[in-house]
This record gives C-alpha cells, sequence and structure tokens, in this order.
C-alpha cells in the first residue's frame, strides 16, 4: 500500500483506532520506518520473517533468546565471514550441507561458537541466498 491507503487502512481500522494514542503513534513510526527502507532491505526482512513463521514455537524462542544475542554479540567483521559461509551453504542439498559443516578446511578459521552458530543458521534455514 502507498502511505495514503495505509493511513486510510488505520483510520478505518477500529482495533487500531482502539488503542492508546501512544501504542499508535508507535504504529505509526514503524510505518514510516518500514516505507523508507530501500526496496532490497525490505525484501531481506520479508524473507526473514517467512523463516520465522515456519519455525515451531521451540525454534523461534532459540532463535530470539541464544541465537540472535550471540550474533548480535560477534564483532562485524566475524558476522560478515559467519554470512559468506552461510550463503555457500544456502542451495546444498542437506546430505551436501552436512558434509560441508563436518569438512574442516570449509570451518577452518571459525571459532567454536561461530561454527555451532553456522550449524544452528544452516538447519534452521536462515541467510540470505547467494548473491
Amino acid at each position: 500500500m502507498t502511505p495514503a491507503e495505509q493511513e486510510k487502512f488505520l483510520g478505518n481500522n477500529a482495533r487500531f483506532r482502539g488503542l492508546p494514542p501512544q501504542q499508535q503513534a508507535q504504529i505509526r513510526q514503524r510505518l514510516q520506518t518500514w516505507n523508507n527502507l530501500p526496496p532490497e532491505q525490505r525484501q531481506t526482512l520479508l524473507q526473514r520473517e517467512r523463516v520465522l513463521e515456519q519455525m515451531t514455537p521451540e525454534q523461534r524462542r532459540y532463535v530470539r533468546q541464544t541465537l540472535m544475542p550471540e550474533w548480535q554479540s560477534l564483532p562485524p567483521a566475524r558476522r560478515q565471514v559467519v554470512l559468506g559461509k552461510l550463503r555457500d551453504l544456502h542451495a546444498l542439498s542437506e546430505s551436501e550441507r552436512d558434509s560441508k559443516l563436518n569438512d574442516e578446511s570449509f570451518m577452518n578459521g571459525l571459532a567454536p561458537n561461530e561454527r555451532q552458530m553456522l550449524r544452528d543458521l544452516s538447519n534452521l534455514r536462515v541467510g540470505a541466498p547467494p548473491g
């Protein structure tokens, strides 16, 4: 929807109108932030949401409570290394992926926590496709 259509939708939505003004303002701010994102960043976020929707509640809890805090604690350069490995695994079959994850030359240069993170992200099918 265009921003004008979004605003019209919100104005006609009884549930939204029933929210406290502070919550309404927060929703409008998030919508404005979303609208200002570049298209490729919106696509990335939509893909992440699709991945989360396919997970079990336990998997979502693990991602939010364990995996994401660990990911955010990694220095940016280390995140890029893990992301590069994750991209290499993305298009592989499950058996090919397992083989790579057990290949010391592929995992070389990753710390033990990064190796586990790569395994977890790969098993959950988290990560952007190649390119």
